[in-house]
This record gives structure tokens, sequence and C-alpha cells, in this order.
């Protein structure tokens, strides 16, 4: 399918491609639905393989914001930027500023973040030139708080009195699955871990007694649950041909290789958790700071356990798939916002 395939099949109201002669940059401003508000999302930074994927990676995550937003009841739309390049100082410093320039000529209709490969002093740069930016503040806390209440009221639902000595494998141990750690082991789960970085699988070790296994072991561990924390599309057709986990719930962002396979988990008998579902911290945290007030994050972050369950209950009263369930709710809610007023037109 090709890109311009992928905006008209999901209604996106606009993509932004980025050149910029003297910098060199490549980026890209997806910008999927602004029905429940302005559109946020991170700003990724990335060396993709082509540019095609830099642009695919950000629609597809633009459209999954808009679904997360909308699951967790918050007055924002989805959107994503990409910048196709490794997220090294000298790159940050030629793009960063003239991305940000960009993202302000929209106008206020996306929100930028941080993502990977940015944080929050990158966010900084872009407020010099973006009058709205969220993350100046680290959200991965929130999504992680956020990843881990999910996991407690997937076992809850599960039949499991709490996650003290269940097994949990985090998959990716970066700014949300090395929070996610510390978490888990506070409530007394065991925790076996892996990462392309062996430093911070010897700090995960060493500082929250997690038990590190091979990168190509973590995905088919035998756990009660497995959390995807790194990079999107893990959840390949071998990954599950081998998958021992009960229950998959991801901290990171589209871990499906393809959406069929969230009723492919359900044949066998596979707990999922839809990645917007769990980790919608981050963004909850964001819309407060977009909003300059706290008030309601802790809540809402409790009730992404709630949602959690109320999908996993529809999804077993109907005989179908969570993935499924969770996008019509989704698809509900933008409707009935979309008959009571129009989409949001700009931030002035």
């Amino acid at each position: 399918m090709s890109i311009l395939d992928v905006l008209d099949t999901d209604d996106f109201e606009q993509l932004t491609l980025v050149r910029d002669p003297e910098s060199g940059i490549r980026s890209a401003v997806a910008v999927h639905d602004t029905t429940m508000g302005p559109s946020l999302g991170g700003v990724r930074m990335r060396a993709y393989p082509t540019h095609d994927d830099a642009v695919r990676d950000a629609l597809a995550l633009a459209r999954a914001m808009t679904v997360k937003s909308a699951l967790a009841g918050l007055d924002l739309g989805g959107g994503k930027s990409v910048i196709d390049a490794e997220p090294t100082a000298s790159n940050k410093a030629r793009f960063l500023p003239v991305h940000a320039r960009h993202i302000a000529s929209l106008g206020g209709r996306y929100v930028p973040g941080a993502d990977m490969g940015t944080d929050a002093s990158d966010m900084e740069v872009l407020a010099k030139h973006v009058p709205v930016v969220s993350s100046r503040r680290a959200p991965s806390p929130f999504t992680a708080r956020g990843v881990f209440r999910a996991v407690g009221a997937t076992l809850e639902w599960a039949g499991e009195r709490d996650l003290a000595g269940r097994r949990v494998a985090v998959q990716g141990l970066g700014k949300v699955g090395r929070a996610l750690v510390t978490l888990l082991r506070r409530a007394g789960a065991s925790v076996v871990v892996a990462d392309v970085d062996d430093a911070r699988v010897r700090e995960a070790r060493d500082t929250a007694g997690a038990v590190p296994v091979g990168a190509d072991e973590i995905l088919t561990a035998d756990v009660d649950v497995l959390c995807p924390c790194a990079a999107g599309g893990v959840l390949t057709a071998d990954v599950l041909a081998g998958l021992r986990a009960r229950a998959v719930v991801s901290g990171a962002n589209n871990p499906l290789a393809t959406p069929g396979q969230a009723a492919l988990l359900r044949e066998r008998g596979v707990v999922y958790v839809p990645d917007f579902v769990a980790n919608a911290g981050g963004v909850i945290a964001c819309e407060a700071e977009v909003h300059g007030s706290d008030d309601g994050v802790d809540t809402k972050i409790e009730a992404i356990g709630v949602t959690a369950v109320e999908i996993l209950d529809a999804a077993a009263a109907r005989g179908t798939d969570t993935l499924t369930v969770a996008e019509e709710i989704a698809r509900e809610r933008l409707a009935a916002r979309a008959a009571a007023r129009p989409a949001f037109p700009a931030v002035p």
C-alpha cells in the first residue's frame, strides 16, 4: 500500500514533508485527526532504512495517538513527527530548529513532545519557535506508571491477586522500560530484561535485581506478562509462533507487526492489551502540561487499568480480539465529538 493510499484509508487530515537544502533535513509531520483537540505526539528521531519507512512510521504513530487520546478521555487529537537521522548532537543542532519552524507553520494543529531519540532539552529548542510544546518534563515515568497499572489490572482480570511472584519480561530498557522495571520489582514481581545496550542491562540487574536474558530470548521467555518497551513491530509471525507469555502489555507503540496478529493472539489464548491503552500515561501527562494543570493526572493514569479491563471484558463477551474492540470504542467517541462540534482548527 502506498503512502497516499494510507492517507486515504485512514482519513488523515494532513501530512507535511519537510525539506531544507541548507540543513539537509528530511522529516515529516503527520496530523491524523483533530476532532477531539489539537493533535499531540512526539518528535521521533532515528535513522530509518528508507525515507518511506520514516513517513510510514509517522503515519502509523499519529493514528495510534488519535486512538490513545480518545480512549484516555483526553481533549487531544493524534499526530506525530519524525526526523530521519541519527539523534546525535550535531544532527539535533542542525535539524531541530528547522523542524520546529515547520511545526510552527501548522498554526497549532500539531503539538510536539519528546519521543524516541529526543528528550526534554530538545523540547526547549522547539519551544523557541513553537508556541505550545509538551514533554518539557519527561513523560516516560508517567508512561511507565500506566503500563504498570495495565499489567496489574490484566493479571487481576486473569485471576491473579497481585504482582508478587509473577514473572514479567521487559524488552528494551530505555526511559520507559527502566522505570517500569523499578515499579515491577517494588511490587514483588520477578523481572527478566534484555536490551541491545549491555550497560542498561547491567544497571537493571545491579540496581533493581532484574535477571538478564539474551535479546533473542526475551520475546519468547516463559513469563506471565511480556512488556515490549523498545521499537514497534517486534511481535512478528515468528515471535508469535514461539510466544510463551500468557499476556502482552506493551510500553512500545505499535508492537504488532500487522494488526491481524491481535486475532492470532486471541486464538492462542494470549491476553493482549492494546499498546495505545497501556502506554497512555505519557500523553495524559502531556495534556496536563499543555493545559498548565496536573489536576486529574493520577486519576486518569489509574483509569488505564479500568479501561483495559473494560476492553478485555467486551472482547471476551463478543468473541473478538481486543484491538478491534478498542478501535471501535475510539471511533464511537470520535463520532460523538464530531457530531457535537467541528474539528479543532488551531491553537490561537
